[in-house]
């Protein structure tokens, strides 16, 4: 008899009860996200174990040669034998190659490209059937997954059979890196913990109102003026680097310069291209990018030319959420130029005259715009064809999103850096629970889902840096790598409760992520 399972069944913290029968094997207990569809033998299982590192080998079929893989086939070596303290079982058949067959030789990275396989796991070959690299590198982190470090790198339940791929596009992490610096090896870090997740998008919110630490060749003051130290500035040769990192884990970066709102620090540098505001703080009267200034709008395509040499990636975060008119109001000289432009005191005139301004720059550098959704509210030229809209506000923000035609990615219920975001908890990890019980998909007429491309954790950087920042994020952002990979079906909260707990030491505390534990447990790789 052969198991087959789409949804697990519910399961407490530690049993391994399984969908049908009593004590079956569980070779998924550590898998996150869950795959699509699996199956294993339930009747005749066999425990399987890695040959030894000597003796185990990626064997690549279908295309002659690819750089995604040769330097992930050195990762996942690393990454199945480096720990010291494991060592294979003995008296199991061992798995001694990996052959992994590629259909195609494009190793184009984008929005939407293929990221499904197939896999069969026995000893003594195992095989993944990819049609592109990327497919090939998911399936890669599920083969690594399976292998269980507390039982001498066993896989249990073999033959294994996987068909597996993503429910969307679109799965990110946001990143801020205004509110603190983060160095370029801590994103590097960052993207390998998103590879261990399958996450497929890091969105970059580089600057905001705290601090400017990008440089800007065409307006150096940016970045001297604006960055809180020479020290936490990033260069192109460090933007160039973590691009190519990221693309060798097949995660496309996604840069943002929020505006107009949220830029008090590209003042600092050019004062000339803010408005007159003397009653402007921190929060709540947020100056705004002076529209009525040729300036500005030459700072704005400096900016986002040179991020567009850097940024391979189509799309490019313009922000445009929060913006107060508040300064706008008491700038006369604004406010004279409104009225002899026919906008009387209508600031949202004012802001779809910027939004207008803007658009052209990204049509000269063929990048298509992304932008958090308060930007469609007071301005009605965003296309609809190219552009893809980021609710952020309230949930089901979404959902008014794709029925006004827009495409959509959702953050709202994702925030990290929220105490509460669902219901209240006595514990702070516990919050994971809200993030994977949401899915904002829920009641979406197949219209509105078909515009719906995907999501992300968003972690806001008041309250992180470098040295808190795996207990913050890891595992609290792993329910939404699944919630954005695996079937709507799977909801099984307290069957995520027992992957996360393994998932969280075998891997994301293995390879050297901080990540912080949800329950008591005994990790040895924390010693």
């Amino acid at each position: 008899m052969r198991a087959v399972c789409a949804i697990f069944g519910v399961l407490a913290i530690y049993a391994v009860a399984l969908c049908q029968g009593q004590g079956a094997p569980y070779p998924f207990r550590a898998v996150i996200p869950q795959p699509a569809t699996f199956s294993w033998d339930q009747a005749n299982p066999a425990n399987v174990t890695l040959a030894q590192r000597n003796k185990f080998t990626f064997q690549l079929s279908g295309i002659k040669s690819s750089v995604v893989l040769k330097d992930a086939f050195g990762r996942y070596l690393a990454f199945l034998f480096d720990s010291p303290y494991d060592v294979p079982a003995t008296g199991v058949p061992q798995i001694t190659t990996l052959n992994v067959q590629v259909q195609s030789d494009d190793e184009s990275l984008f929005l939407g490209v293929d990221e499904s396989y197939s896999m069969t796991v026995q000893a003594p070959s195992s095989t993944i059937i990819a049609n592109t690299v990327f497919g090939a590198l998911r399936a890669l982190e599920t083969f690594a997954q399976l292998v269980d470090y507390a039982t001498n790198m066993t896989i249990a339940g073999t033959p294994i059979k996987i068909t597996d791929a993503p429910r969307f596009a679109w799965r990110g992490l946001m990143i801020d890196t205004s509110r603190h610096y983060l160095p370029v090896p801590l994103i590097m870090h960052i993207l390998d913990a998103m590879s261990f997740h399958k996450f497929n998008t890091m969105h970059w919110h580089i600057v905001d109102e705290a601090s400017f630490p990008l440089e800007v060749t065409q307006f150096p003051m940016l970045s001297q003026k604006g960055a809180w130290s020479p020290r936490a500035i990033y260069k192109a040769s460090d933007i160039k680097s973590i691009v190519d990192y990221a693309y060798l884990r097949g995660i496309r970066v996604v840069p943002e310069v929020d505006m107009p709102s949220h830029t008090r620090s590209w003042g600092n540098g050019y004062p000339d291209i803010m408005p007159n505001c003397s009653k402007s703080t921190y929060y709540g009267t947020e100056p705004g990018l002076d529209p009525t200034k040729a300036q500005t709008f030459q700072v704005i395509s400096g900016i986002l030319s040179e991020l567009s040499q850097l940024f391979p990636d189509p799309y490019m975060h313009l922000g445009g959420d929060e913006v107060n008119s508040a300064c706008y109001q008491e700038d006369a000289a604004l406010n004279q130029w409104m009225q002899s432009h026919g906008m009387g005191a209508n600031y949202t005139l004012l802001l779809q005259y910027f939004v207008d301004n803007v658009k052209p720059i990204y049509t000269t550098l063929k990048k298509n715009l992304v932008c958090w959704s308060d930007l469609v509210y007071y301005s009605d030229t965003v296309d609809k064809e190219t552009a893809i809209v980021q609710a952020w506000r309230a949930r089901g923000d979404a959902i008014s999103l794709t029925k006004l035609g827009y495409k959509t990615i959702n953050s709202a219920g994702w925030y990290l850096d929220v105490q509460q975001p669902g219901s209240a908890h006595y514990a702070w990890i516990d919050t994971w629970t809200d993030f994977y019980n949401y899915d904002p998909t829920v009641n979406m007429t197949a219209q509105e889902l078909s515009l719906f491309v995907g999501g992300e954790a968003c972690m806001w950087g008041e309250a992180v840096d470098r040295i808190n920042w795996d207990q913050r994020v890891w595992p609290r952002a792993s329910p939404l790598a699944e919630r954005l990979w695996s079937p709507s079906t799977v909801t099984d909260i307290n069957n995520m409760a027992q992957r996360m707990v393994q998932f969280r030491c075998q891997t994301l505390v293995r390879r050297g992520i901080s990540a912080e534990p949800i329950t008591p447990d005994w990790c040895s790789y924390e010693f």
